[in-house]
């Protein structure tokens, strides 16, 4: 009996060691192996919070509900990349390279070479997404590695792709103000809505967030001095004047003189 109970933990201590090393192997390989991180603010914040968590492996940008409006043509992400095992005391080289997905991809512009540095086991690289040729449609692509150019070989297979979606989209619902409230109550200020106004609006006071633009001290000088008529007739007399047309109907966007 005690034989026996001896076999058992013997062998309860040999699956003890063997786990153990395959686990370490996982995590401690050669420092060959490069991975994708998440940033548990998905980019929205200046400083990211970088953890190991695949949900978080993705990006999403709406080019038309930003402060800058129609000026805006190119975002910039911070990528967080980290390799599985010991930091090599060399620096290594890191491409990247996207894969489409459906008949809209997102056109990523890399601005510089990519190296993981020197005793390093985590970095991160920036790059480029051109706002979308089109407006009201979703452009999504994979980012991934480029090992066939890179000093790396693949890591764990959850973390090698990055999404990324891009769109140029306005509208009532995203800007924050519902159909009741305008009609009833904005439209004798800023006039019939349309998507046309909301962008010009956008594009020329900043006003991302419909609520917190309309609450501001600029929106109610804006109120107080008509403004929002006269710089639009500001905007006709400019030397780089084109007229912004109403797509419901066919016309000129107009403000109402209060």
């Amino acid at each position: 009996m005690k034989t026996i109970k001896r076999l058992i933990e013997c062998l309860a201590v040999g699956l003890l060691l063997i786990s153990c090393h395959e686990y370490e192997m996982v995590q401690y390989g050669d420092g060959g192996q490069i991975n994708f991180i998440g940033d548990y603010y998905l980019g929205q914040r200046s400083q990211p919070y970088w953890v190991d968590d695949t949900s978080y492996l993705h990006y999403e940008m709406n080019f038309g509900m930003n402060p800058q409006g129609d000026s805006l043509l190119f975002d910039t992400v911070v990528i967080g990349v980290q390799i599985s095992g010991v930091p090599a005391d060399f620096r290594r080289k890191v491409v990247f390279k996207t894969i489409n997905v459906g008949e809209n991809a997102v056109e990523v512009l890399y601005p510089e070479e990519y190296y993981m540095p020197a005793d390093t086991g985590m970095t991160t690289f920036k790059i480029v997404l051109k706002r979308p040729a089109e407006r009201n449609k979703v452009y999504t692509s994979f980012l991934v590695f480029d090992y066939e150019h890179s000093d790396f070989t693949a890591g764990t297979l959850e973390r090698q792709k990055f999404r990324l979606v891009v769109q140029d989209v306005v509208n009532m619902e995203l800007w924050g103000c519902s159909e009741t409230d305008w009609d009833n109550y904005y439209v004798n200020y800023l006039g019939a809505y349309s998507e046309t106004k909301q962008r010009y609006l956008i594009t020329k006071y900043g006003a991302y967030n419909f609520q917190n633009w309309t609450m501001s001290s600029e929106y109610l000088e804006l109120f107080n001095s008509n403004g929002f008529y006269t710089d639009y007739e500001d905007y006709k007399k400019s030397p780089g004047y084109k007229p912004l047309i109403d797509e419901n109907t066919g016309e000129e966007i107009s403000f109402p003189i209060i």
